[in-house]
């Protein structure tokens, strides 16, 4: 049977284990609205890139674009600023939705993930990096889950060429692809573009995290919001 010195210490230690807080709806909101904008712009600055990879990759023998810059030249003349943009509607359609839900749910397992580990320590520990990545390829699964078949859509409208274009937006392509070859087509190539998403965001998140964390920690700073754009963008870059 325990003394009374060891029961006060298990009380104690029981209570420093903060209860985790629920964020408010406006701090919900704010992370999604970032996320989303975050997304948006990101994706809308290099969609012209986007679209010459995709045409580079599915190009046969003949083949009509040789380098990205000569692709690009001959998409602007023949088919004008629209052309170099092409898809970008249903790749912002999806990628918005993806970078709120990512940005969001990542900010929640981790909450959740670090209250476990501090419940099981007595109050103490920290995120790590491991910690960080299973957090982000959390967020990635179910953020790529959630907006896969608008990806799915955004791709094939993006390989379209002129006169012989089969769907005329977004919505047709995807009520055409359901009538033809069934709703399970919206989820074509899921499980290998999930198991790319895994290390990729997982990755992404740990990195970037853990590269704040060290920034602050060689300035000398206390809290995050002293970080510095530049500081923000390199770490960002780095990671990504």
């Amino acid at each position: 049977m325990p003394d009374g010195s060891s029961a006060a210490e298990s009380v104690d230690a029981a209570s420093s284990v903060q209860p985790i807080l629920r964020p408010s709806w406006s701090s919900v909101a704010k992370s999604l609205v970032a996320g989303g904008i975050a997304g948006g712009l990101s994706r809308t600055a290099v969609a012209p890139l986007e679209r010459m990879k995709i045409l580079m990759q599915v190009q046969g023998n003949n083949k009509l674009y040789h380098s990205t810059w000569s692709g690009l030249v001959h998409i602007a003349k023949s088919e004008g600023l629209r052309g170099l943009m092409k898809g970008n509607g249903a790749n912002c359609l999806r990628i918005i939705p993806n970078s709120a839900v990512k940005f969001f749910t990542y900010e929640h397992l981790s909450r959740e993930v670090l209250h476990h580990r501090r419940s099981l320590q007595d109050g103490e520990g920290e995120m790590t990096p491991f910690l960080r990545l299973l957090a982000g390829a959390g967020a990635g699964i179910i953020a790529m889950s959630a907006t896969y078949p608008l990806d799915m859509v955004r791709g094939r409208l993006t390989i379209q060429h002129g006169a012989s274009a089969q769907y005329k937006g977004i919505w047709h392509a995807a009520n055409m692809i359901v009538k033809q070859e069934g709703p399970g087509a919206l989820y074509k190539g899921w499980l290998p573009s999930v198991i790319g998403v895994v290390p990729y965001v997982g990755l992404n998140f740990a990195v970037y995290e853990t590269l704040k964390v060290w920034t602050m920690d060689h300035y000398g700073l206390r809290d995050e919001q002293e970080l510095s754009v530049a500081a923000r963008l390199t770490c960002g870059a780095v990671a990504g």
